[in-house]
C-alpha cells in the first residue's frame, strides 16, 4: 500500500548520515515531493494494461487548478491471477487486487501564506498460493491490508530568508489474515491475525538563510500506538 508513482512529483534520496531533522530514520530516507494542481489547466491521464495470468490494471491522474487553488487526483487499480509468487510451477489460488487513491488539495491565498492537504487510501486483497496438497484439502487462506493516511500542511514565509513549515499528520494501517473457513482444510496450520499500527503527530521547523549559512530549528512530536491479535492452530 505504498504511494502511487504517478502522484510522485520529485523525490531526494539521502543515503549514509542522514541530517538531524531525520534523527529517527536508521536507514534510506526519501523525501517525496508530490504533484499539485496549482496553476494547472484541467487534463488528465490514463493508462491501461493487460497481460498474462489474468493480469489488468488502469493509471489514472486528473488536475486542474489556479493561482490560488488547485487540486491533484490519482486512482490506480491493479488485478492478476498471480498477485504472489507462488510454490508450484502453475498458479494455485493465487488471485489478488490492490487499487490506491491519493488527492491532494492546495490553497494558497497570497504569497506568504500556504496550505495543502494529503489524502490516501490504499487496499490490497489476495489469496495465499498453494501448494498441490494444500490445493486438494480445500486451503483457503486470504490477507487484506488497508491503509488511510490524513497529512495536512502550512507554510508561513515571513521574508525571503525565514519559512515556517507545519506539519501534522495521521496515517492507520489494518492488516488481516484470514484462514479457511474449514479450520480442518488448513495445513500444516490453521493461523489468523488482525493487526493494526497507528502514526500521529506534528512537525513543525523554521528556515533561516543568509549569505553562506543556512539553519534550521524545530520539534518533531508523534505516537506510535499498535495493537495485534494473533490465532493459530495445528492440524
Amino acid at each position: 500500500t505504498q504511494l502511487p508513482l504517478n502522484a510522485i512529483q520529485s523525490m531526494e534520496l539521502i543515503t549514509g548520515a542522514a541530517n538531524a531533522e531525520y534523527g529517527d530514520k536508521t536507514s534510506l530516507v526519501v523525501n517525496a515531493v508530490t504533484r499539485s494542481g496549482l496553476g494547472s489547466q484541467p487534463h488528465g491521464s490514463l493508462l491501461a494494461q493487460y497481460g498474462s495470468f489474468g493480469t489488468a490494471g488502469e493509471e489514472s491522474t486528473f488536475e486542474i487548478g489556479s493561482a490560488k487553488v488547485g487540486n491533484f487526483l490519482s486512482a490506480n487499480m491493479l488485478r492478476s491471477g498471480r498477485f504472489l509468487d507462488t510454490p508450484e510451477f502453475r498458479p494455485y489460488h493465487a488471485a489478488g487486487n490492490d487499487y490506491t487513491l491519493f488527492d491532494r488539495f492546495d490553497y494558497q491565498p497570497g504569497g506568504a501564506n500556504a496550505f495543502h492537504l494529503n489524502l490516501f487510501q490504499a487496499r490490497n486483497w489476495f489469496q495465499v498460493p498453494d501448494t498441490f496438497d494444500q490445493l486438494w484439502s480445500g486451503q483457503d487462506q486470504r490477507q487484506k491490508v488497508v491503509t488511510l493516511d490524513v497529512a495536512p500542511s502550512f507554510q508561513h514565509t515571513f521574508n525571503s530568508r525565514t519559512l515556517l513549515s507545519l506539519n501534522p499528520y495521521w496515517r492507520q494501517d489494518q492488516v488481516a489474515y484470514y484462514p479457511s473457513s474449514n479450520p480442518l482444510a488448513d495445513n500444516p496450520a490453521t493461523i489468523s491475525q488482525d493487526r493494526r499500527l497507528a502514526n500521529w503527530g506534528v512537525r513543525s521547523d523554521v528556515s533561516y538563510v543568509q549569505g553562506r549559512h543556512n539553519l534550521k530549528v524545530g520539534v518533531q512530536l508523534s505516537q506510535t500506538r499498535l495493537r495485534e491479535s494473533f490465532g493459530m492452530g495445528i492440524t
